[in-house]
């Protein structure tokens, strides 16, 4: 887990609380946290899980967006611009994933000492 604040037209949003997912290609963002944002649609999508049903697909706009990581201190990574899966719901969690984020920072990850963290 770790926070993230999101660039907005006039600012940034509070810390929002997400799941940095070392597994996920691409971020996904619910709709509430999303939709008041400094957003580049680029296009209409859909995310599916291994579950192939129709009912367990998720449609999605894909965007360009903007955030800086807090650390553990409070500290801030410089902004980053990022593309996303934009929910268009709000029944899914926030995660950060590798696609143009995760994939800036060094990652760190020792099961034996049960620790994970990222540095910039």
């Amino acid at each position: 887990m770790g926070w993230v604040q999101l660039k907005k037209s006039n600012g940034w949003t509070e810390p929002s609380q997400a799941i940095i997912d070392t597994g996920a290609y691409t971020s996904l963002f619910p709709l509430s946290l999303w939709q008041d944002l400094e957003v580049k649609i680029i296009s209409d999508h859909f995310v599916r899980g291994l579950v192939p049903k129709k009912q367990c697909k998720i449609d999605v706009k894909i965007g360009w967006i903007s955030c800086k990581i807090i650390d553990r201190q409070g500290n801030l990574t410089p902004e980053i611009k990022f593309r996303a899966f934009l929910a268009l719901i709000d029944d899914i969690p926030l995660i950060l994933g590798f696609k143009d984020l995760l994939d800036k920072f060094r990652l760190i990850i020792s099961p034996i000492e049960k620790i994970g963290f990222i540095e910039f």
